[in-house]
């Protein structure tokens, strides 16, 4: 295994590593941009820029486990792609010029994930009961439905995700594929927390907790005491 390189490094190679200039430049109706930010442990290399769907793939390196990856940016859902995760520099270029077509496809609005074909057998892909639900309840806004759901981390899919970008709250519903289970997390200034008000076996009794529950939950959550 190679040995962990020197952030200091890392950041005088990048503007001239061969393996970046060469990447294209559009993709699915992506741009890519220039990187060179540190955020916290993550050192930007590069990223592909949908900001009109609030999307974007980042290719990083992470000072907390000395590891090249590409992070997806989903909303306010953001996630590492552990398929393409190494601390060779020279494996990561050569891996992601050879995906990075289906990394950012994969990132796309209207793209249905690697596990499609279980979700239609769970009756996800063709549930149609979040039509009937509000685009907008309070500050919140529907940003990802059943039709076009999001392959998550930990074997989970998003199915349903209300938003408010300003704030940084979320109510985000998911299907585990493994346990078989629906359940819901939120953030709260951008905190995520666990909670248990959504959690159902199957997607009728799902359908009856979101009905009975879905306003007030997000006008409570957006509630700042104000």
């Amino acid at each position: 295994m190679p040995k962990p390189e020197d952030i200091e490094v890392i950041i005088k190679r990048r503007p001239d590593w061969e393996f970046l200039q060469e990447l294209p430049k559009e993709l699915h109706g992506f741009s890519f941009e220039e990187g060179g930010q540190l955020k916290g442990h993550e050192f930007v290399l590069g990223s592909y820029v949908n900001e009109e769907a609030r999307r974007r793939l980042e290719l990083i390196y992470t000072k907390e486990t000395f590891d090249y990856v590409p992070v997806r940016q989903v909303g306010l859902l953001r996630y590492r792609d552990f398929r393409y995760i190494t601390r060779d520099k020279d494996v990561f270029a050569e891996w992601i010029t050879g995906a990075i077509d289906r990394l950012v496809e994969e990132t796309v609005p209207t793209y249905i994930p690697r596990s499609g074909h279980l979700l239609k057998d769970k009756g996800i892909l063709d549930w149609h009961f979040p039509d009937t639900l509000p685009e907008r309840i309070g500050n919140f806004v529907k940003f990802i439905g059943p039709k076009y759901p999001l392959d998550f981390i930990n074997n989970a899919t998003v199915i349903l995700d209300y938003v408010d970008f300003d704030a940084g709250n979320e109510l985000v519903v998911l299907f585990n594929r493994v346990r078989n289970e629906f359940y819901a997390e939120n953030k709260k200034h951008l905190i995520p927390n666990t909670i248990h008000e959504f959690d159902a076996k199957n997607l009728e009794d799902l359908e009856v907790l979101l009905a009975e529950s879905l306003e007030p939950y997000l006008l409570d959550l957006g509630n700042d005491g104000k």
